[in-house]
């Protein structure tokens, strides 16, 4: 048999946001599935006064990452190169590839921009390990 260190990991069964706004300590309530009942989970993340300022003026930056099962050995983060690099998401805008390889992905993360206040809903599929970011509020 192979060793623990060398298995794949197993899917995590829950996903749970971590991230500057809470020290990136892992949030205790786990993602909660998509009241629209796609097969996804997803957090709403509020932009805070606090926040480092964004690439634009008035903007601030929330950066997160999602750990399954509560575990940091489950770390999901945006695809890529192995080096720190933030990832913007925006409301309808593209999709980001997510990864979870053991010990990998520290300063890999993703970050929504908006307003002190701005509200933004992260989503990820589990399946297809794409995170999305959506405005609660439809424009229609």
């Amino acid at each position: 048999p192979a060793s623990a260190s060398a298995a794949p990991l197993a899917k995590p069964t829950r996903h749970n946001i971590v991230g500057a706004s809470t020290k990136w300590e892992i949030s205790k309530a786990a993602m909660a599935t998509d009241p629209a009942g796609r097969a996804m989970v997803h957090h709403r993340i509020t932009v805070r006064s606090d926040a480092p300022k964004g690439g634009a003026p008035d903007t601030k930056k929330e950066d997160f990452q999602i750990v399954g099962d509560g575990s940091w050995d489950k770390r999901i983060y945006p695809a890529g190169p192995d080096r720190e690099e933030t990832v913007l998401l925006k409301p309808g805008g593209p999709g980001s590839r997510a990864a979870m390889d053991r010990g990998k992905g520290h300063g890999r993360n993703w970050a929504v921009e908006g307003k002190t206040g701005a509200v933004f809903d992260i989503f990820l599929d589990p399946e297809t390990m794409m995170v999305t970011c959506e405005s609660p509020f439809s424009e229609s």
